[in-house]
């Protein structure tokens, strides 16, 4: 047979809402005081220093200069080309087998891309060529 228990005796655990149920001799624990921490307000900046760091949080959040900090001149130099052409940083790790992976995933993404576009090209009721040519478009420039 179960034992009912009142709702005095269910007390919430605080974590995602979940409750747990206490035997009726058991004592609650006391609850402590919070320490509550307050944040002062941040110094005033000039427009200039403020609209720079709000330029650099929108377009360079993750900060990608952080590894040219404390470099040596040579240092920047390579990790600077590594930025601008990434081979450089990735090409030493790459092997025959990613090569057979990049080819079996060029040729999956072909397989679906050039039906996708004929389709395309017919539901506008262009020939099927259009279709070809225009998924194309973005990597020609004319």
């Amino acid at each position: 047979m179960s034992r009912r228990y009142s709702d005095d005796h269910f007390d919430a655990e605080g974590i995602n809402g979940v409750e747990s149920m206490r035997a009726p001799s058991e004592k609650l624990p006391a609850v402590e005081k919070r320490h509550v921490r307050k944040v002062g307000r941040p110094q005033r900046q000039n427009m200039f220093t403020e609209f720079a760091n709000l330029f650099k949080e929108t377009f360079f959040a993750d900060d990608p200069f952080r590894t040219f900090k404390d470099q040596p001149r040579s240092k920047k130099f390579v990790l600077g080309l590594e930025a601008v052409f990434p081979i450089l940083q990735w090409g030493r790790e790459y092997s025959f087998a990613k090569f057979k992976s990049d080819v079996i995933a060029g040729i999956t993404i072909a397989s679906l891309c050039i039906p996708q576009d004929i389709a395309y090209a017919k539901l506008a009721n262009l020939p099927p060529q259009h279709g070809l040519c225009d998924s194309l478009a973005p990597y020609n420039r004319y």
